[in-house]
């Protein structure tokens, strides 16, 4: 593991489309707790590489929901140009979703007499992913077929044998390696690591992107069905995946397609109230109700449950995630 302290810093500001939830959209408290980032209320710190160059970033809530500001310091060491910056600004308006038009998405919410109040809680939230393709890729392979407190002992040891720990603001903050870091790590040596099967797509996902595979930047430009073949093109990455990229990456709203058994149990208490309800019912009445939006009206639910957690036990959440 590589050490590096940035101690330079410059700063700019965004103004996100109005409304806009700062905390919803910067932190997700459904996401598995990795070193990658970090968090307390109105301000949150992340890495970001821009080429091969690693930035430290801190973000900080300067405005009111209906007059939305934000103020990015950028850490940094030796010189920054102009057009780093540029990139840099560009990447978080992208991935924290900040241009979103949810005007309709709104209106539609107000009509769901059960669910407003959570919608009107979370009012301007984004569905947004702090990280670039390949290293969402890392994430969910690591996610696979594991309890998350194995994720999190899988993320770590990577990040500690192939990560970078960044050094800024008081805050040690880790990084994802870039792919072609494992060019000369097989799969073997993963598999030393305690990751199993899992080695076998890192290693692979590793290689289709420092062969340059992909083109995120295209792909965000690209219509659904285009970009799921482009997706689909990575090893390993089946129809689920890619539905799962298309809305985080992509910020496509209406890919509610699939409900996997973990998520069905979860989805059928918060939804029916009840232990267990049909995938295709489940499925069909979010689209039916919310139509293009419809993976953003259960995102708006699901990170919910996981803020209340926050604050309370709630067991039939516990057994389902196991943490």
């Amino acid at each position: 593991m590589k050490s590096q302290a940035l101690k330079n810093k410059k700063e700019f500001f965004i103004s996100p489309s109005s409304p806009f939830h700062f905390d919803g959209t910067f932190h997700k408290p459904s996401h598995y707790p990795d070193k990658l980032s970090d968090w307390e209320s109105e301000k949150y710190w992340q890495t970001i590489r821009i080429g091969k160059r690693l930035f430290g970033l801190k973000i900080e809530n300067k405005g009111e929901a209906q007059k939305p500001k934000i103020k990015v310091s950028v850490f940094h060491d030796n010189k920054i140009s102009d057009s780093e910056l540029e990139k840099i600004k560009q990447e978080i308006i992208w991935r924290f979703d900040l241009n979103a038009d949810l005007k309709e998405f709104n209106k539609l919410a107000k009509s769901d007499k059960r669910f407003y109040p959570i919608f009107k809680k979370w009012l301007g939230m984004r569905n947004s992913s702090a990280h670039n393709l390949y290293e969402l890729l890392i994430i969910a392979v690591l996610l696979q077929n594991a309890t998350v407190r194995r994720t999190v002992q899988m993320t770590n040891t990577l990040l500690d044998n192939f990560g970078t720990k960044m050094k800024f603001d008081g805050k040690d903050i880790f990084s994802i390696w870039l792919p072609e870091k494992l060019n000369n790590v097989s799969e073997q040596n993963l598999r030393d690591l305690k990751i199993g099967y899992r080695a076998k797509f890192i290693r692979r996902l590793s290689k289709d992107f420092a062969e340059g595979k992909i083109d995120e930047l295209k792909l965000r430009t690209l219509d659904q069905e285009s970009a799921k073949k482009e997706l689909m093109r990575l090893y390993g990455v089946g129809p689920e995946t890619a539905r799962i990229l298309l809305f985080e990456v992509c910020h496509q709203y209406n890919t509610f397609d699939h409900v996997a058994p973990w998520q069905q149990k979860i989805y059928s208490r918060l939804f029916y109230e009840k232990p267990l309800v049909s995938v295709n019912k489940i499925r069909d009445d979010i689209k039916k109700q919310y139509s293009e939006y419809s993976m953003l009206a259960v995102h708006y639910i699901w990170e919910d449950i996981f803020w209340k957690r926050k604050n309370e036990k709630i067991d039939w959440l516990e057994k389902e995630i196991r943490l």
